[in-house]
């Protein structure tokens, strides 16, 4: 919707700029760094983004560009602080809810769609309706009292955001309610992770429960984190293993080495993964693991 609008837009702010908004009339201190088109201009090529399975815009020097727009356009703002309101405000709801700011975003649609005489104002209520559902579901609790309590509640939220990935499927917006599913479902099977000693056959169920967060979410951009967090409880298992059997006639070598093999081979896949930058920290827990193993078996040789 935005980038059908850009070419609107950009008539308003050619046709109707006041000389001060054109960057290079004024001169010296009070000079503008940079005109509104300039500011627009990086944020607009984002905006359809698939920010599931890519990591968030950046500009040359690494910054977060949604980050780094809104910094811009608060400098806008403040410099010209009746020239373009509406727009710069609709600019601002669009990169705050690529960051995840629904609430806010929707704040700021809402007052671009209450705005006299805006060309924006039915594309600011259209995009509040939608941003408004998302800060619903945002809202909603994640914590208990309990580990029952709080797994049945992240329960609901994940079913919340389950409708909206539904509902937005097709659209640039369905990215959105992906990320936060995503991170429902890796804070859920860390806590089954983290409580397994107290679930039954809760190593099972944890192995289960993280594989499940790779197969789902096989095209996000966080794989190489689940896959590190399956390698890291195999790795555990292989600790518990040799914590439970010091006893040199307890401690079978076959059992071990199988259970480190197993998180081994799983490090292995990120170790080697090109391209990722969790690469490095594949390699640094492969390396770890394979030494605590050459370490534990001299001790029983």
């Amino acid at each position: 919707m935005w980038k059908l609008l850009l070419p609107a837009i950009v008539t308003i702010l050619v046709a109707g700029a006041p000389p001060c908004a054109r960057a290079g009339d004024a001169v010296g201190s009070l000079a503008p760094y940079e005109d509104l088109l300039e500011v627009l201009a990086p944020l607009t090529w984002h905006l359809n983004d698939d920010l599931y399975r890519y990591p968030p815009p950046s500009d040359p020097t690494g910054h977060d560009l949604f980050q780094l727009s809104l910094a811009r356009l608060d400098g806008w703002e403040k410099r010209y602080p009746s020239n373009f309101r509406d727009i710069t405000m609709f600019a601002r709801a669009e990169a705050l809810e690529r960051m995840g700011e629904y609430q806010k975003a929707t704040d700021a649609y809402r007052q671009v769609a209450s705005a006299s005489g805006s060309p924006l104002a039915d594309a600011a209520r259209t995009n509040a309706n939608r941003t408004a559902t998302f800060a619903e579901a945002a809202a909603m609790p994640e914590d208990g009292d309990d580990l029952e309590k709080q797994l049945s509640v992240l329960r609901k939220k994940l079913d919340a955001w389950g409708k909206i990935v539904d509902q937005q499927a097709g659209t640039p917006y369905q990215s959105f309610a992906l990320v936060e599913e995503e991170r429902l479902e890796r804070i859920t099977s860390g806590l089954v992770v983290e409580h397994r000693r107290l679930i039954n056959k809760g190593d099972e169920t944890a192995e289960r429960a993280l594989r499940f967060l790779i197969e789902k979410h096989a095209e996000s951009k966080k794989l190489p984190l689940h896959i590190l967090r399956l390698g890291d409880l195999y790795a555990a298992l292989a600790h518990d293993y040799a914590d439970a059997h010091e006893r040199p006639l307890s401690f079978k070598e076959e059992d071990f080495i199988a259970r480190t093999d197993r998180a081994l081979d799983v490090y292995r896949k990120v170790a080697t993964w090109d391209g990722v930058k969790e690469k490095p920290e594949g390699q640094a827990r492969f390396a770890a693991l394979e030494t605590y193993k050459t370490n534990t078996l001299a001790r029983y040789r």
